[in-house]
């Protein structure tokens, strides 16, 4: 089953006793394995959790095997990034069809779908899938579900704000909901962008309209590098996703002679930002864009293929060339 089937499943708290959950999305897997352990654990239960590389089969078989100390259920968490033996899943599987008062939960970290599809096969149709969410619309409403449980009182601009900080990643998003929870006060737009700083300390929607209006980013571009965590693929990757964004607007634009951000992209940002959306779209004709995303392609192929280069100055040199391009084809 998908996300909207699983989430009715658990309106109705009609959830198997064994289930997998696995996808491309951490965040969700781990979102909803909690809400099906919330209705595992009933008063009595008898947990045990192993993660990762605490798991052992053994351990694990004898856990659902004895009865619980307290007369309740013995509930088995399993997560794991490594493929488990078919024979022991079964195994696991088998002492819950056996015993209804056990209970298995196995989230599966695995982007490898081939080893995942074995694993869902085992589970018959205990399983759900998750994939990344499409659009912003739906990462806001995956927030705003986690915020409400936790009694967080955030605006829907300020979780936009938070997930486009975040580079739209939606697992460091929704890890900021926590630390904002903890300040016990009414948090919106503002006090995101006060409060909430992306991986490199530096605000990717910050940095793109630097780059566009053609100011120096230069600081910028360095405080992205110097972090740990910076990857000249991704960052690559979250140009082409910006430019591709203003493509489709600008191309909704052209041939619908109208703007409509929501229709365009599937989802309505807070109104600064579709504003500043459109009046970026339209700065560039399409020549541009076909300029723009041959640059962005040749630069991640040449970052993947060539080892000699030094990586940060060839970056470096394509984030430039870009602003150059875009210095002379912005439309009088």
């Amino acid at each position: 089953m998908y996300r909207k089937e699983l989430e009715s499943a658990l309106n109705t708290g009609r959830v198997a006793n064994f289930f997998l959950l696995f996808g491309a999305d951490e965040y969700q897997i781990e979102l909803f394995g909690k809400e099906i352990l919330n209705l595992y654990l009933t008063p009595g239960a008898n947990a045990l959790n192993l993660y990762f590389d605490e798991y052992d089969f053994m351990r694990a078989k004898s856990h659902l095997s004895e009865p619980s100390l307290f007369g309740g259920q013995n509930v088995l968490r399993v997560k794991s990034d490594k493929k488990i033996v078919g024979k022991e899943l079964k195994d696991l599987i088998n002492a819950c069809q056996k015993d209804a008062s056990n209970r298995f939960l196995f989230e599966f970290y695995e982007s490898d779908m081939k080893i995942a599809t074995e694993a869902q096969k085992i589970f018959g149709q205990n399983f759900a899938r998750f994939f990344k969410p499409s659009t912003p619309d739906e990462a806001v409403t995956l927030l705003a579900k986690q915020a409400g449980k936790e009694g967080l009182n955030i605006t829907q601009n300020a979780l936009y704000e938070l997930y486009f900080i975040h580079n739209e990643n939606l697992y460091l998003a929704a890890s900021e909901l926590n630390k904002l929870k903890s300040l016990n006060a009414h948090i919106d737009q503002d006090d995101v962008r006060k409060l909430v700083f992306g991986l490199g300390g530096v605000n990717f929607d910050d940095f793109f309209n630097k780059f566009i209006n053609l100011k120096d980013i230069r600081a910028d571009f360095f405080a992205y590098e110097q972090d740990a965590s910076f990857n000249e693929i991704l960052f690559i990757n979250s140009l082409y996703k910006a430019f591709y964004r203003l493509f489709r607007l600008h191309s909704y634009i052209k041939i619908n002679g109208r703007f409509d951000v929501k229709e365009a992209l599937g989802y309505a940002p807070p109104p600064n930002i579709a504003q500043a959306l459109k009046t970026q779209c339209l700065s560039l004709n399409l020549k541009a864009y076909a300029q723009i995303f041959k640059i962005l392609n040749a630069t991640e192929s040449e970052l993947k293929t060539n080892a000699k280069i030094c990586k940060s100055a060839f970056l470096l040199s394509c984030v430039l060339e870009l602003q150059n391009l875009i210095s002379t084809a912005k439309i009088k």
